[in-house]
């Protein structure tokens, strides 16, 4: 059977790596929305390849060039919201993850303490026996 302390600690490493986890997948989510908004945002004025050099592109002429263009304002302002929701998102997210990772260190510390307090008191025990023993075998040495 274990301690309390040794199940909180277990509890409170076990909430760290739930909230580090959980911070991770959002920041991984936070870089993939950055990504595909700087890859629109790098397309979006790209002009489409003509077919020869004195020709005006087919999709210039026939404006589907320009319907992708509003496309893409519309779909990069969506994806900005997205963004700017989800960074919304990540504050208290990082809070929770502040706070299991003082918790974890806080209970560290207390079984850290807990195990030399251990030690210590097992160190007196054998001194004290020791003692007891070099007594015992000459009982006239002080």
């Amino acid at each position: 059977m274990t301690s309390p302390l040794t199940q909180l600690g277990a509890l409170a490493a076990l909430q760290h790596d739930a909230a580090m986890a959980e911070l991770a997948r959002h920041n991984r989510a936070l870089q993939i929305l950055e990504h595909r908004i700087s890859g629109l945002r790098q397309r979006r004025h790209t002009c489409p390849p003509a077919g020869s050099e004195d020709a005006v592109p087919l999709t210039l002429t026939s404006g589907h060039y320009d319907r992708w263009q509003r496309w893409v304002d519309q779909e990069l302002t969506k994806l900005n919201a997205e963004l700017a929701c989800a960074r919304a998102r990540r504050d208290p997210l990082v809070q929770a993850a502040r706070l299991a990772f003082g918790r974890n260190s806080a209970t560290e510390t207390l079984i850290r303490k807990e195990k030399q307090a251990m030690r210590e008191k097992a160190q007196k025990r054998l001194e004290q026996s020791i003692l007891q023993d070099q007594l015992a075998k000459n009982p006239l040495s002080f």
